[in-house]
């Protein structure tokens, strides 16, 4: 009887080895939140003094757009069904303030906060500031 009892739970300690393996393999790998983004892919040519959110630098540990940087708190951050929620500490002008992003996967595209964003090129990216 002990024995029939074990065997379930070697099954289910073995089932979890793989789940471990592929836990520590994706936290080498890029979120596919990280790039340029922009609402629109017109957008991604704007220049981002004249219209404020035209195009933001999402990195693994922060997100950048005009004179904002957030820093992402990766260490509260949880999976969810479709992606991922990130507690940010953002600094704009001065002022601190705290905020939650969600990144998730949505038909091939990425949906921040619920926009769904459009890739921008990497030499699209700019501050206005150049």
């Amino acid at each position: 009887m002990k024995f029939l009892m074990r065997v379930p739970v070697l099954v289910l300690a073995a089932s979890l080895i793989p789940s471990v393996a592929a836990a520590k393999a994706s936290s080498f790998e890029t979120p596919f939140y990280v790039g340029i983004w922009s609402p629109s892919a017109k957008a991604c040519k704007a220049d981002p003094l004249k219209v404020e959110g035209a195009i933001f630098r999402i990195e693994r540990s922060q997100i950048i757009w005009n004179e904002t940087t957030c820093t992402f708190k990766l260490s509260a951050a949880r999976a969810t069904a479709g992606g991922m929620r990130i507690p940010a500490t953002c600094d704009s002008e001065g002022t601190t303030s705290r905020t939650t992003y969600a990144f998730d996967r949505v038909d091939g595209r990425m949906r921040m906060n619920g926009h769904v964003m459009a890739r921008c090129k990497d030499s699209d990216w700019r501050t206005g500031y150049e």
